[in-house]
Order: structure tokens, then sequence, then C-alpha cells
């Protein structure tokens, strides 16, 4: 005669271990808020403007193409706002979104094509410079002070 299995002794089914109910909560709001934080950490920093019509309103402009998950143009963000007034050179840094239909205008009308360039513009808007990323903060620094100058 053939032997059927009826399942474990007691009649009762194995069930496989959950956590607690406070135990699943704390780790989903751990997930959670772990996933915020990586979020807020990737927004870019500062507050940029992204208001390209500044440029020839009478004030040298530096203008940074911008992606947001772009580690280039974060980089070069984070370098911009470690910058003093006085190594700013009296030069307003502002970004052209390429995200957006006027940030991918703006880098069409000037050939750029990627993310991390930072353009230079005097107080009349005519182009004066670019850095194709910069390597650091002095190179900005030297760029901005030999835009202010002219």
């Amino acid at each position: 005669m053939a032997e059927t299995r009826q399942g474990p002794p007691g009649g009762k089914k194995q069930r496989p271990r959950n956590l607690p109910r406070w135990a699943s909560w704390l780790l989903a709001l751990g997930i959670i808020f772990g996933a915020a934080g990586l979020i807020w950490q990737s927004l870019p920093g500062g507050g940029f403007s992204t208001d390209l019509t500044r440029i020839g309103q009478g004030e040298p402009i530096g203008v940074l193409t911008h992606e947001t998950a772009n580690p280039t143009s974060m980089g070069i963000m984070d370098q911009l706002d470690g910058l003093s007034e006085e190594e700013r050179a009296g030069i307003a840094f502002i970004v052209a979104d390429l995200g957006t239909p006027e940030g991918q205008a703006f880098a069409e009308q000037y050939g750029v094509s990627t993310a991390g360039v930072l353009m230079f513009f005097d107080g009349e808007g005519a182009f004066q410079d670019a850095l194709a990323p910069p390597r650091d903060a002095s190179e900005i620094r030297d760029m901005a002070q030999e835009v202010a100058d002219n």
C-alpha cells in the first residue's frame, strides 16, 4: 500500500518565520529614509538660477551646462559653491539645465552637447570663453578673473 504524507505531526502547517510587525515597519521606514537621503544628496546645491535671460543684462555671467545625474556637472557646481565673492570676480553663475527645453536650446545655440561645460559671457552677452570641463576651482577662478578683466 502507498503511504501518503499528511504534513507535520500535530496536523499544523509550518509557516516560514516572518519578522514581527514592528520590525517590518522599522525596516520599511529605514529603506524609505535611506532612499530619500540618497535623492536629497543628489540634488544640486547652491540654488543656482536657471534664468538664461540674465545673459547680456549688464553683468558678466558664467553658465554651466548641467544634468542632474551627471557627476561632472554636479562636481563643478560644488566647486562653484566653494568660491568666495572675491574669487568669483564679479561674475554671476547660472545653470543651463539640459533637462529643460530652454537649457537644450541654449546648448544647441552654442554647440554644446555635454553637461559640465562652463561658458563665460561679458555684460553685453558676448561669448568670452569656455572650460570643458574645468579641472578644478583654481581654473574656474583664473578664467573668471580673465573675463572680469576684459
